[in-house]
């Protein structure tokens, strides 16, 4: 799903973002006043997408300046070793 996001313009994201903006709200609407949905996970669907493109269109706005970097990680985050006794110290 990203990787379709990838493929996209900055134009078509905004418009995918607006459209499921849409989609949202009238689904929550449609909530409001029937108290039920055809489809329940179509909100929780339509938040993801937004997600995923407001994501992508960012993405293309930071390469587009250069500043958007490789993302490594931190040195210092790498997994502790396990202790090896848990005994009392005398």
């Amino acid at each position: 799903m990203k990787d379709d996001f990838k493929s996209l313009s900055p134009e078509d994201l905004k418009k995918e973002i607006l459209s499921s903006s849409e989609e949202v709200r009238k689904a929550r609407f449609q909530f409001g006043v029937t108290r039920s949905l055809e489809n329940p996970k179509l909100i929780r669907n339509h938040k993801k997408r937004i997600a995923q493109a407001l994501t992508v269109l960012r993405e293309k706005e930071l390469t587009a300046k250069g500043k958007l970097k490789q993302i490594a990680p931190k040195a210092g985050s790498a997994p502790k070793a396990a202790k090896t006794s848990k005994g009392k110290k005398k």
